[in-house]
C-alpha cells in the first residue's frame, strides 16, 4: 500500500492500487485543479478510461466558468463533455443519493487543498488518491495513496499515460491527443522540464495510438488580441536582482492565467535563472506566474505566499487586494541568493 509521497512514481504500485481503490467503490470521482489546462483535463479523461475498462462510472469535475478556461481546453470539453461525463459540482452533488458522499475521490495535477472545489466533500483519507507532479506542501490534500513525483516527471498526463500502458487500455486517438497536449503544455513543447521517459512516452503516443501533433499544435494557437497582450506585457520584461527577470503589467489590462505563463517562458530566453509575471486577473487578484530553468526553485518560492505553489521549474500565486506595483517590490525583496537551489559538491 502506497503510503506519503512517491519520489519516484513507482508505476505498477500505482496502478496496482488504483485497480484495487477503483473496483472497491461504486463510482470514481476525478478532480483536476481549478483553472483547468491541457494537463488536467488530458489527464482527466485518461483516467476517466481507465476506470470504464473496470467497468465503474466516474465523474470528471470542472466548475470553472468557460471564459476561465483556454480555448483549447474549451474544445476539449465540448468534444468530450457527454462521453466522459464532465460536470459541475452542484451537478455531481445532486446525483448524490445521500447528503454525505462515500465515492473514491481521485485528484489528477493537483495535491493542494485551495486548488480544489470539492475538499469540503473528502472526508476519509482512505477514499482519496492523489495523482500528480507538484510539490506538496502545508496545503496538501490528506490521502493514504498520494502518487506525487515533482523530480523525474514532467506532467500528470504522463504519469496517467504511463498507467493506461501498464494496464494495457487502448487509447483512441481523440484521447492519445489530450495526453500529448498535456505533456506538451508543461514541458513548453518539449523544451523544459524533460523527465527521464517524456520522449519515449510522447513517441508512444504518437507511434502507437496515433496521436496528431497537427491536432494537438492547432490546440496552442493563439488570437490575435491575446497575443498582443502578451508581446506587450514581454515588452516590459526587466532584468532585476541575480539574473531574475520580472515583468509587470499594465494595471488597466487583464490577463488570462495562460498569458502570463506565456510571459513567465519568454524571460527565461533572456539567460535569467528565473521568470516572474505579474498581471491582474480580476478586479481584485493580481497572479504571478513563475519559471526556472533549474537554478531557482519557484515552486518552493512561491508557496512562501499564502495563495502560491508549483514545482521546481513552474510556479504561480495570486495575491488579493494589492497592486501590481506592490506584488512586484514584494517579489523583489523576497527574491536573494538563499532562493536559489544548492549545488551538492564532492
Amino acid at each position: 500500500m502506497a503510503r506519503g509521497v512517491i519520489c519516484m512514481l513507482d508505476i505498477n504500485d500505482l496502478r496496482v492500487n488504483f485497480e484495487s481503490k477503483v473496483l472497491a467503490s461504486k463510482r470514481v470521482i476525478l478532480v483536476p485543479h481549478t483553472i483547468a489546462d491541457f494537463d488536467a483535463i488530458g489527464s482527466s479523461i485518461g483516467l476517466s478510461l481507465a476506470i470504464s475498462k473496470l467497468k465503474r462510472p466516474s465523474m470528471i469535475i470542472v466548475d470553472d466558468k468557460p471564459y476561465e478556461l483556454d480555448s483549447g481546453v474549451q474544445s476539449i470539453i465540448r468534444e468530450t463533455k457527454q462521453d466522459f461525463n464532465i460536470v459541475s459540482k452542484n451537478k455531481y452533488l445532486g446525483k448524490c443519493e445521500s447528503s454525505v458522499c462515500d465515492d473514491l475521490f481521485i485528484l489528477t495535477d493537483v495535491n493542494k487543498s485551495y486548488l480544489i472545489t470539492t475538499s469540503d466533500l473528502m472526508k476519509d483519507p482512505e477514499n482519496v488518491m492523489i495523482i500528480d507532479h507538484h510539490n506538496t506542501d502545508k496545503s496538501t490534500v490528506d490521502s493514504n495513496y498520494k502518487y506525487i513525483d515533482s523530480t523525474s516527471i514532467s506532467s500528470a498526463s504522463e504519469i496517467v499515460t504511463k498507467l493506461l500502458i501498464s494496464m494495457k487500455v487502448k487509447i483512441p486517438q481523440n484521447v492519445a491527443n489530450y495526453l500529448l497536449a498535456g505533456i506538451y503544455l508543461d514541458t513548453a513543447k518539449m523544451t523544459a522540464k524533460i523527465g527521464e521517459d517524456t520522449f519515449y512516452i510522447a513517441h508512444k503516443l504518437k507511434k502507437d495510438y496515433n496521436a496528431d501533433i497537427n491536432y494537438v499544435m492547432d490546440l496552442f494557437t493563439e488570437d490575435i488580441e491575446s497575443d498582443r497582450k502578451v508581446q506587450e506585457l514581454i515588452s516590459r520584461t526587466q532584468m532585476i536582482v541575480y539574473k531574475i527577470a520580472m515583468s509587470l503589467a499594465d494595471p488597466e489590462v487583464e490577463y488570462t492565467y495562460k498569458e502570463l505563463a506565456r510571459v513567465a517562458d519568454n524571460g527565461l530566453s533572456y539567460g535569467a535563472d528565473a521568470s516572474f509575471a505579474v498581471g491582474k486577473v480580476a478586479d481584485d487578484i493580481v497572479r504571478v506566474s513563475a519559471r526556472s530553468k533549474s537554478k531557482v526553485d519557484v515552486g518552493k518560492f512561491m508557496s512562501h505566499f499564502d495563495d502560491g505553489g508549483g514545482n521546481p521549474c513552474s510556479g504561480a500565486a495570486n495575491f488579493h487586494d494589492l497592486s501590481i506595483e506592490d506584488v512586484g517590490k514584494k517579489l523583489e525583496l523576497s527574491l536573494r541568493p538563499s532562493c536559489y537551489v544548492e549545488k551538492k559538491t564532492d
